[in-house]
């Protein structure tokens, strides 16, 4: 039998080829490798993705890591909290390009010396950081920025950067990277920043000091030619006729006189003058002053606004111009081309003859006057008008210092006093002395708890009063004697065209520009004479009273404030009293400020409730209010209030009246413990404290004078100390009254020896003081 091979039979399949069963196992073989080559090559890029995810965030980590160092450096040299430098809390162009050049400096020198991580040639996340960031300021530096010399840092054109292709590659494939594009983008802005001067140098002071005096106080702007035609100006210097020859330099702050100036910066002012029935040619000291010591490249005009009316205008008296000089407005007009006067033919108050002033004024500047002031140096609108350029949204008011009002027009009353403008409870303007003062004063037992006592005592308050030379803000104002910016005078909507007469109008310019935006501050160094109408004089015809002035019936006819007219019929009784015309004027417009920009906060109806004994007005009051509803003027100015998005009565008592006085606003809660009682046109701390030597002429409000004892005592106690029908008053009675005479006199002695001496003067202080014009 035939045996097969060992192998077994040799045949073979057609297209098999050599190997014959074999083949089959061959082929599976080169697809398992094809399989693994497919596989090593996903984990491949799978590691690439993995390491491209690293340099990702090694590059925050590093961006991260470096903007902290950044911090740090620049907390050490003083840099704000953001780790930049300069108001806007970014880095500057030429602090940012000094970094940069660090860096490359740094990633040159590792490229250099071979500090290159990882196989193949290839860059790490790290240096492709390096090389992006090169190859981005490159083109801010110029080609050969990233050129360094290794000694001193400085740039050599002589080093030639090389990049490999894979990092070249590395380097394109960078800005694919969102993050490293939005760092470079950062950084081109930042070297495109602009100053906020436009690439000009930051802006030069107005003002500055100098070691030596200026002749501020003896230099007037007049030729000597021009200087004859001037019939009152007066020389306040030592050897003049005011103070008793001493003059008034010692007034300012000697380095008051120390300032100087860039005129060429300062704006163009227009001074606006309102007058009615001044005498003894008070108008024209005024003038020449105004002329003689401002700067004529920035007087502009000086307009004199005449609001005594025209006789027989609208039922005027024949008479209302018998206190006139018509002569007078003929010579204001020949001492210069520069003032102009402007007549009334009715009779319209402070307010709206200020208005009239503006409406025609020219200057940047509308500084606005009374017409019984003397301006005291040739600086006193520059020292106006730095806040200003400082602050375009702010009024700066004059310091005042008292003339007498009985013909002399000297200053026997010395320096006025640096104090904060205020409001009492009657919404009359007044001064305090210094703020937290009343935290100081002794402790009053009954207006504290037990608890509250203990950690009262615990405290230690210094009084704070105002700097003698530098500007300080105010919460209110007198109502002239102010320089603001037409502009801004006009964005406030000018006066309330409702204000008539007399009073409301500083008020209300007060409110208006703290909750609207700005600011008030007394200028120290900028002081004014100024005549207060507050006595009373006497000639042939008897007594004559200068304040209150008279008010023609036609004015209160047409405001509906007269007891009987066509329209309406009241008894207008203001604090228990009936009120005469000018009191019902002014607690007309009091109220028609209240309503505007008081509002519906608490304190209008405290305000109410003190002048009428109710929360809401009397009828013959509340008429005035109905008809504001439609009023075009009081329209307007809510229409003001709420374009100019102004803040609440609630706001302005936080951060203006609080912040600057020490003290809630009058009709505030806390406030009973400071109350003082009312005499009237002004408070004291009791009724025998009113007439402060005036008489009973300063005995009103809650207190009423004693004809028996001379003296002024409360209302309700009035009637049992002191009898009518000339009843004789027991010497018991006497004696008590005497006695707390003695008491508030010793307490008097305790008074500060600058209140002590102001009482003695007879000149109203503090929180007294009279608001007259």
């Amino acid at each position: 039998m035939a045996r097969l091979p060992a192998n077994g039979p040799s045949y073979s399949i057609k297209g098999h080829g050599r190997g014959g069963p074999s083949r089959p196992k061959s082929q599976y073989a080169g697809l398992l490798r094809l399989i693994a080559s497919g596989a090593l090559c996903i984990l491949m890029l799978g590691i690439y993705l993995y390491l491209r995810a690293l340099h990702a965030v090694s590059l925050g980590t590093d961006f991260s890591n470096r903007h902290a160092q950044q911090q740090q450096e620049n907390r050490m040299m003083g840099h704000n909290g953001h780790g930049h430098v300069g108001m806007h809390g970014r880095m500057s162009s030429g602090q940012r390009k000094n970094w940069l050049k660090n860096k490359v400096r740094e990633n040159k020198h590792a490229h250099l010396k071979g500090g290159v991580v990882g196989g193949g040639g290839g860059h790490d996340g790290t240096e492709m950081e390096d090389e992006e960031e090169a190859n981005a300021h490159a083109e801010l530096y110029g080609e050969n920025a990233l050129d360094t010399n290794s000694e001193n840092g400085d740039l050599d054109p002589t080093v030639e950067d090389s990049q490999s292709e894979d990092g070249g590659a590395a380097a394109a494939d960078s800005h694919d990277n969102p993050e490293i594009d939005s760092v470079n983008d950062k950084v081109k802005d930042e070297t495109n920043y602009k100053t906020p001067w436009h690439g000009k140098a930051p802006p030069t002071p107005p003002w500055w000091m100098e070691s030596d005096p200026d002749d501020s106080f003896e230099r007037i702007f007049l030729p000597s030619e021009e200087k004859k035609k001037y019939k009152h100006l007066r020389n306040l210097d030592k050897g003049g006729h005011v103070n008793k020859g001493i003059g008034l330099k010692h007034f300012f702050n000697p380095m008051c006189r120390h300032y100087r100036f860039d005129e060429t910066v300062f704006p163009t002012v227009s001074v606006i003058m309102t007058t009615q029935n001044e005498p003894d040619d008070w108008i024209s000291l005024s003038v020449e002053s105004i002329l003689a010591r401002t700067p004529p490249a920035l007087l502009v005009e000086v307009i004199v606004v005449d609001d005594n009316g025209t006789p027989g205008h609208h039922g005027l008296p024949k008479n209302i111009r018998k206190g006139v000089d018509e002569d007078e407005w003929t010579y204001l007009e020949s001492l210069s081309p520069k003032v102009k006067v402007i007549h009334h033919d009715d009779r319209e108050g402070c307010a709206r003859s200020r208005l009239s002033g503006a409406r025609v004024a020219t200057g940047e500047v509308l500084m606005f006057v009374d017409s019984h002031i003397e301006m005291l140096s040739s600086t006193w609108y520059h020292h106006l008008a730095i806040p200003i350029i400082e602050n375009p949204r702010t009024i700066a008011m004059q310091t005042i210092d008292v003339v007498d009002d009985l013909g002399s027009k000297d200053y026997s009353a010395g320096v006025g006093p640096l104090q904060y403008g205020i409001v009492s409870t009657e919404f009359w303007f007044g001064y305090q002395a210094d703020r937290f003062g009343d935290y100081s004063e002794p402790i009053d037992a009954t207006q504290f708890t037990e608890e509250e006592l203990i950690e009262r005592k615990k405290m230690k308050y210094q009084a704070e009063r105002p700097h003698d030379r530098e500007p300080y803000e105010t919460p209110f104002g007198p109502g002239s004697l102010f320089a603001i910016r037409a502009d801004e005078f006009w964005r406030l909507g000018g006066y309330d065209e409702g204000l008539f007469v007399w009073g409301g109008e500083n008020t209300e310019m007060a409110f208006k520009m703290w909750m609207c935006g700005g600011r008030m501050l007394m200028v120290p160094c900028s002081r004014v004479g100024h005549m207060y109408r507050q006595h009373k004089e006497k000639d042939g015809r008897g007594a004559l009273t200068r304040w209150p002035p008279t008010l023609p019936q036609e004015m209160t006819d047409r405001l509906g404030c007269a007891y009987k007219n066509s329209t309406y019929t009241g008894k207008f009784v203001v604090l228990k009293h009936p009120a005469d015309n000018f009191t019902r004027i002014t607690t007309r417009n009091n109220m028609r400020i209240m309503e505007t920009w008081v509002g519906d906060h608490p304190a209008k109806s405290a305000y109410y409730k003190r002048l009428f004994g109710q929360e809401k007005p009397k009828p013959e009051f509340q008429r005035f209010i109905d008809d504001w509803e439609k009023d075009p003027a009081a329209l307007k100015q809510v229409r003001i209030k709420k374009e100019n998005k102004c803040h609440d009565f609630e706001w302005w008592d936080k951060y203006v009246y609080m912040r600057l006085t020490g003290r809630h606003h009058p009709w505030h809660l806390d406030n009973k413990k400071y109350q003082k009682v009312s005499c009237g046109s002004h408070k004291a701390k009791s009724c025998e404290l009113c007439p402060q030597g005036n008489g009973k002429d300063w005995c009103n409000g809650d207190c009423k004078w004693c004809d028996k004892l001379e003296k002024c005592l409360p209302e309700e106690d009035s009637s049992k100390l002191c009898k009518a029908k000339g009843l004789q008053i027991s010497d018991k009675v006497k004696e008590a009254a005497h006695e707390r005479t003695k008491t508030k006199a010793k307490e008097g002695r305790h008074l500060e020896k600058r209140k002590r001496a102001t009482l003695a003067e007879n000149v109203i202080e503090d929180d007294n003081k009279l608001t007259l014009s």
